[in-house]
């Protein structure tokens, strides 16, 4: 068979509004609901569906009168097309960021002291040399204090992670970083080649402030696996857990980028991730929805972004949001 005719033969590319309205039908679970949604007539809506699965292929929807669902075929695409609208959403925002305004100003920018001590020593000089004009005025406080001070116009933006309530702030994903287990290298368990969740059971792991995040974390982490929490020797920052994890005085859970900074060449020391736990927190960065600046934060949260994971890709991990599909899509 020529090239030619392959190409022929081959599935259409969808458009950004078929791709639109095929998320539409699907969270409606019919075409009357998606179409008085979308603002356009149930036949427009209709005619583009029936196109889409032209163009592909494959049927996307069971239609029968007990409603439209979605077929084996059409949940399968359904994540598609989700991370298709945000990589096209996300590059929108980021050429008009780009296309409209400089990074330039003094902005007043809230961190996580657990976030600040590894990611913006060596995240600044490289935003300064990109941009000269950018002034970021930098203060530390627990995510509770950041997210409060948000709402209250003492920061501009802020980096902190997850959970979060949005309320009337835009929050952006940026990545994830494992958390991993330390221990002295002459505990019982690091004679281990792997750790599972069930090997902790009844071992002592320090404890972290609950102003912090980790704090939760850890804390559920102890439940689900039977750990003693030591809650009478919490620390106030990773560099407290550090200080006690050396004397000996229980394991400890920390960043994965802080112990890779922490302990690089310390052979004091085993470093383990869980094998069978998704253990790992998301750094975010929040701006106020409305803020006159929130095209420059929005520019400023990619910058910030990709220096990051040019920096340490080998620790974090990228996030795609689908924080533009609501009701949990």
């Amino acid at each position: 068979m020529s090239r030619k005719k392959k190409e022929d033969n081959a599935p259409g590319r969808p458009s950004i509004r078929q791709l639109e309205y095929f998320l539409a039908v699907a969270r409606a679970s019919g075409f009357r609901g998606a179409a008085e949604k979308l603002k356009v007539t149930q036949p427009t809506l209709t005619l583009q569906i029936a196109a889409l699965e032209e163009q592909l292929g494959i049927v996307l929807f069971d239609r029968s009168r007990a409603g439209t669902l979605l077929s084996p075929a059409g949940r399968e695409f359904m994540p598609l097309a989700r991370d298709i609208l945000e990589h096209y959403r996300l590059l929108d925002e980021f050429t008009r960021g780009n296309s409209s305004e400089d990074l330039a100003g003094t902005f007043r920018l809230g961190v996580s002291p657990t976030i600040a001590a590894w990611l913006l020593p060596q995240i600044m000089p490289l935003l300064h040399e990109r941009y000269p004009q950018l002034k970021l005025h930098v203060r530390e406080a627990v995510p509770r204090e950041l997210e409060s001070g948000l709402d209250a116009g003492n920061f501009d933006l802020i980096l902190t992670v997850l959970p979060m309530q949005a309320g009337n702030n835009r929050i952006r994903p940026l990545f994830t970083e494992p958390l991993q287990i330390v221990m002295p290298a002459n505990h019982p368990l690091a004679k281990k080649g792997k750790l599972l969740g069930r090997d902790l059971h009844q071992q002592s792991i320090l404890g972290m402030d609950e102003a912090h995040h980790l704090h939760r974390q850890i804390s559920s982490f102890c439940e689900r696996n039977g750990v003693r929490l030591l809650s009478q020797y919490e620390g106030n920052s990773l560099t407290s857990l550090q200080l006690m994890l050396m004397m000996g005085m229980g394991l400890a859970i920390l960043p994965a980028r802080y112990v890779q900074e922490a302990f690089a060449g310390n052979d004091r020391v085993k470093i383990y991730s869980v094998e069978d736990e998704a253990l790992e927190r998301t750094h975010i960065a929040a701006w106020r929805r409305h803020s006159s600046a929130r095209h420059l934060f929005q520019k400023l949260s990619f910058e910030i972004k990709a220096i990051a994971m040019e920096l340490y890709g080998d620790v974090l991990g990228e996030v795609l949001t689908d924080e533009a599909f609501g009701e949990g899509w």
